[in-house]
């Protein structure tokens, strides 16, 4: 843990440089001047190894009037959207009963060509196709094996997010599948039924292999949403929603991380549902459930609907809610899960937009201006639902949903600190700031999909207690069978969403108090504003050895894989 002499200098200041406010101004723009002119220069060197345009490093060359956003690419706004594409919806995955009683299945990560946007053909990369994976539909209680098949010309994992299995089962970084190898998952999972899904989680390389396409759905069952009569026919009433946002060149290849502000976390100008940009859905006049995903690498979702009607939050990241909790807004930042209840009953033959209306809020969750991008500041569709007759059989709002237990604390509390650009300030103010930003590039050659660059990893640019991931280095040590509270604390410039492996979390409050209701059921990412405490409180039942920790970490990917990661041993 830092000591009180530990400064976080998130693009802020060191203290002989805070003497009075008419320094810290004048310091804080010449820091981001620097980081301005620091990005011109390395996109200018990036983009000259990728072939890109000129006009593109003109404007990078105006220094601040030229990064509208986290990228110093420019953003054109997509036209206004056609919503001309069905979404596609993910098939479903039962598994494949064996003599033993478990549940077999079979995902094969391998590249393909896929039509993101309507007219071009991109490559990418996908579970048991070209983009994203099937749904996989687990019985709560039920063994099941994974044959997981590794068909990239790169090693990579697969994590099981918000799983609760052993630490040598929950795909993280240890647990390398080298090219043309496999290797079986083999658990249970006993918890409440969820929305979860999975992803790569290899160190300094999660946000390039999961934005070229390598994501999917897990949907725990326990029987009980089909008790309460919730929606549940798969792509008619019980609709799934993974939201991305990606760059896409004019021959169709993705971009990844082509400006050094890119490290801030990766945000696109184009905006997809299950793979498309902006589709439509036909959907039955009834209760509609969607089960909605942040799967962009650092993008923050307001959603609401263009008529600014409400809807009913039933579920979070990891389970039902006690009740139905009516907003008409719902932030969600990457890594978060939600489901939604929509009425439709006396809507046939009506369309509505789902959209995020990210001015309202989003600019607020950073002090550094930079961090907005152009659709931050006002906002974006995302999908258009036509309603047509009734076609499923009808679901309903139950009163009550599901039973929270109270967790109670065995253990001393423990505590966390995000911060950001820390160790670039600490290595000498702003030369070494500017020297971090600008050194090492690991994993930055172009070997994605079609030349996709693989973007800039294990740089020492953000921590967690004053730490960088280090795969040599457990951070925390639990005892097995423990419930811990946790004391989230972000001194960063920006908010965080900060997730955890291998368990399920309530949050007790945030800065001291109660937190909304649709934020007092299961969790296992919690969005922590800047300067903002959370508590969490978790019980730990699943077991992680030294060779294969679970990990604790900032899900924007580029913050995750650029040192805001530590690991956790249960034992």
């Amino acid at each position: 843990m830092p000591n009180d002499s530990q400064q976080d200098a998130d693009l802020s200041l060191q203290p002989d440089l805070a003497s009075s406010p008419e320094t810290r101004t004048l310091t804080r723009r010449q820091v981001l001047g620097a980081v301005a002119a620091g990005g011109a220069l390395w996109a200018a060197r990036h983009a000259r190894g990728q072939g890109m345009a000129g006009p593109h490093m003109g404007m990078m060359g105006g220094g601040m009037a030229g990064m509208s956003g986290m990228g110093a690419q420019p953003m054109a706004k997509p036209q206004p959207a056609p919503f001309n594409r069905p979404l596609p919806i993910p098939p479903q995955l039962q598994g494949q009963l064996e003599a033993d009683g478990s549940l077999a299945y079979a995902l094969r990560m391998a590249p393909g060509r896929t039509a993101l946007l309507a007219g071009v053909q991109t490559p990418t990369w996908g579970y048991n196709g070209a983009y994203l994976g099937p749904a996989l539909r687990v019985p709560q209680g039920k063994p099941v094996r994974i044959a997981l098949r590794n068909d990239l010309d790169q090693a990579t994992t697969t994590h099981w997010h918000g799983a609760h299995v052993p630490g040598r089962m929950d795909g993280g970084p240890q647990s390398l599948i080298a090219p043309g190898q496999s290797l079986d998952d083999t658990f249970t999972l006993n918890q409440p039924g969820a929305t979860l899904w999975y992803h790569p989680h290899p160190d300094g390389r999660t946000g390039a292999h999961v934005y070229a396409g390598l994501a999917g759905l897990l949907l725990l069952d326990d029987g009980v949403d089909k008790s309460l009569g919730l929606p549940h026919t798969w792509g008619v009433d019980d609709i799934p929603v993974v939201l991305q946002d990606r760059r896409v060149a004019a021959d169709g290849t993705l971009l990844y991380m082509t400006s050094m502000m890119d490290r801030m976390g990766m945000k696109g100008d184009r905006f997809l549902v299950n793979g498309c940009e902006q589709p439509y859905a036909q959907v039955p006049a009834q209760w509609v459930r969607l089960r909605v995903l942040n799967g962009s690498n650092a993008r923050v979702y307001n959603l609401a609907f263009a008529d600014d009607r409400g809807f009913q939050v039933i579920a979070g990241d990891a389970g039902l809610l006690a009740h139905p909790v009516e907003m008409r807004s719902l932030l969600l930042a990457p890594g978060e899960r939600a489901e939604i209840l929509l009425d439709l009953r006396r809507l046939q033959g009506k369309t509505l937009i789902l959209r995020s209306n990210s001015g309202t809020v989003v600019p607020g969750l950073s002090s550094m201006p930079m961090d907005a991008d152009a659709f931050d500041r006002q906002g974006f569709d995302l999908l258009q639902l036509r309603v047509m007759a009734p076609n499923a059989r009808p679901g309903r709002l139950p009163a009550r949903l599901a039973s929270i237990p109270v967790l109670r604390a065995d253990a001393p509390l423990r505590r966390f600190s995000l911060q950001g650009m820390s160790a670039m300030m600490a290595g000498g103010g702003m030369a070494g700031m500017m020297g971090g930003m600008m050194g090492r590039q690991t994993g930055s050659e172009n070997t994605g999909p079609g030349g996709m660059s693989l973007g800039v990893g294990m740089q020492h640019l953000f921590s967690i207690n004053h730490q960088f991931m280090n795969m040599a280095v457990i951070n925390q040590r639990v005892r097995l069978g423990s419930t811990e509270i946790w004391e989230v604390s972000n001194d960063a410039a920006m908010a965080h969403p900060f997730h955890v492996h291998g368990t399920s979390f309530q949050i007790l409050s945030r800065d001291g108090m109660a937190p909304p209701e649709h934020e007092r059921g299961w969790k296992d990412v919690v969005f922590v504003l800047r300067d903002q405490t959370v508590r969490l409180i978790a019980r730990f039942d699943q077991p992680a050895g030294q060779d294969h920790p679970f990990m604790y970490h900032c899900h924007i990917l580029e913050h995750e894989d650029n040192g805001m990661m530590g690991q956790l041993t249960v034992a």
